[in-house]
C-alpha cells in the first residue's frame, strides 16, 4: 500500500517514543520511574468514580447529542462564567473526546492549504503535528529561557502574514510550567485587535494547576472583544486526574461550534456517555479539592527543585503551573559516562539516562527548544526522590 503524502509531514511523538522505550525496560523487569508521565498519580475524586459505576450498572450508556448532553454542556457554561466571567450559550460549546480532538476539530473546520498559525516555542508536542495533519503551516515564534518564556510581541507582529488564520495561546504552558502575565497578554491583545482575521486559540487544559499569584485568566477575559474569534479548548484530564477517560471541550462563537460538530459527526460522534456523565460530578467539586491537588503537587515541585539546586548545572526557570519543570542541560552537553557516547544533546542525554539509569524524561527537542529537558513532578512523592537520587547519580558520574 502507497500512504498518504501526510503521514510524511508527520514526526512520530518523542514523549511515545520514550513511553515506550520505558515500556519495554519494565517488561525485562527493570524499576523505571516515570518522569516523563504527563498526568497526576490521583485517583479521580469518589463521586467521579462512583457515578460512572453507576451509570454503567443502570445501562445510561446511549448516546448523547454529537456536541455533548445538555447538562454536562450547562455546568461547563456556568464554569466559564464563574472562573473567568465570560458567557457561552449551550450550543456554543462543544464536548470532544479529549482536548486534543477539540483542537482537531477546529483546525480541521477552519484551515486551508498553506493557512499559518503560529504557535510559541516552547510547545506542546502535538500543535506543529496537528497543524501540518490539517494542511497548514506551523510557523514558531521562539520564547527565550532568559525572558522568562514570554510572549516577544514584536517578533509576534513580525510572524504575521495575510496567510496567518490562528494563533495558539497555552497558559499555563507545557512544557515550561509558565503563566502567561496579565501584563504579557495585554500586550498580546494590542497586536491581535489590529488583526481581525487571525482567530486565538487558548490551551487552558492545565488551569486547575496554576501556582500564580495573578491566579486563572486568559485572552478572552481580558478582552471581550476578541471573544467572537476565539476558542477556549479545556478538559477533565490534568486537573480531574482523568486522562485515560478522554474528555475535553471547546467554546467559541456558534458558527465555529457548528462547523466543529460536523467534523464530529463524522469521526467519532458523541464522547464517550460514561465519561461525560462523570463530568457532571467532577464540574461539582469544590474549590477545596483542586487547593489539596495544588499543595500536595507544591510538595512534590519542591521534591524536583531542590535536588536540581543541590545538582548544579541546571538552570531553569521557576514553575508557576501544571507540573512540569523545564531546566536547561547546556552544561552536560560534550561530556560523557566512562566508556559511554558523548552526550550531544538533550535526546542522547535522556536516552542515556533511561538506559543507565532508568529514569524517563521528554527531551526538550520534542517541545521546539533543544537542549531542554521536560521532568515531570506529578509522580508520588517516594518515586520522585528516587527519581532524583537517580539523575544526580548520572549526572555526577559525567566527565568532559
Amino acid at each position: 500500500m502507497r500512504f498518504s503524502k501526510n503521514i510524511e509531514k508527520i514526526s512520530v511523538s518523542k514523549t511515545a517514543e520514550i513511553a515506550d522505550l520505558a515500556l519495554s525496560l519494565k517488561e525485562k523487569g527493570h524499576q523505571v520511574i516515570n518522569m516523563a508521565s504527563g498526568e497526576l498519580s490521583f485517583k479521580p475524586a469518589l463521586m467521579v468514580r462512583k457515578e460512572a459505576c453507576r451509570v454503567i450498572n443502570k445501562g445510561e450508556t446511549l448516546y448523547t447529542q454529537i456536541a455533548g448532553k445538555i447538562e454536562l454542556r450547562k455546568l461547563i457554561s456556568k464554569k466559564l462564567k464563574e472562573d473567568l466571567n465570560i458567557e457561552y450559550r449551550t450550543n456554543e460549546i462543544i464536548v470532544s473526546n479529549g482536548g486534543k480532538q477539540v483542537i482537531f476539530n477546529a483546525l480541521q473546520s477552519t484551515i486551508n492549504k498553506g493557512d499559518e498559525v503560529i504557535i510559541i516555542s516552547p510547545y506542546w508536542v502535538s500543535y506543529p503535528e496537528i497543524i501540518k495533519i490539517c494542511g497548514g503551516k506551523p510557523k514558531v515564534l521562539y520564547a527565550k529561557r532568559e525572558e522568562g518564556f514570554s510572549i516577544d510581541t514584536e517578533k509576534l507582529e513580525k510572524l504575521i502574514t495575510s496567510k496567518t488564520k490562528w494563533l495558539i495561546l497555552n497558559s499555563p504552558n507545557n512544557p515550561t510550567g509558565i503563566v502567561y502575565s496579565i501584563e504579557n497578554l495585554k500586550k498580546v491583545v494590542s497586536v491581535l485587535i489590529k488583526y481581525p482575521n487571525i482567530w486565538i486559540l487558548s490551551d487552558d487544559i492545565y488551569e486547575k494547576i496554576n501556582f500564580s499569584l495573578e491566579g486563572n485568566t486568559n485572552i478572552v477575559s481580558l478582552e471581550k472583544k476578541l471573544k467572537e474569534r476565539s476558542l477556549i479548548v479545556n478538559g477533565f484530564s490534568k486537573g480531574y486526574s482523568m486522562t485515560g477517560w478522554r474528555l475535553g471541550y471547546g467554546a467559541g462563537p456558534k458558527a465555529l461550534i457548528d462547523a466543529m460538530t460536523k467534523i464530529q459527526s463524522q469521526s467519532t460522534s458523541a464522547a464517550n456517555t460514561i465519561a461525560q456523565n462523570a463530568a457532571i460530578k467532577a464540574l461539582q467539586l469544590d474549590k477545596a479539592y483542586f487547593d489539596a491537588i495544588k499543595t500536595s503537587l507544591v510538595k512534590r515541585r519542591e521534591i524536583v527543585i531542590s535536588a536540581l539546586y543541590e545538582l548544579q548545572g541546571f538552570d531553569f526557570n521557576f514553575s508557576q503551573g501544571a507540573f512540569y519543570l523545564f531546566p536547561s542541560i547546556k552544561h552536560f552537553l560534550g561530556k560523557r559516562l566512562k566508556g559511554k557516547k558523548v552526550i550531544l544533546d538533550d535526546t542522547s542525554f535522556c536516552l542515556q539516562l533511561l538506559s543507565l539509569k532508568q529514569v524517563a524524561l521528554v527531551p526538550g527537542s520534542s517541545f521546539g527548544s533543544k537542549n531542554s529537558i521536560r521532568i515531570s513532578y506529578a509522580l508520588n512523592e517516594k518515586d520522585l526522590r528516587l527519581g532524583c537520587k537517580r539523575i544526580k547519580e548520572f549526572c555526577e558520574k559525567l566527565v568532559s
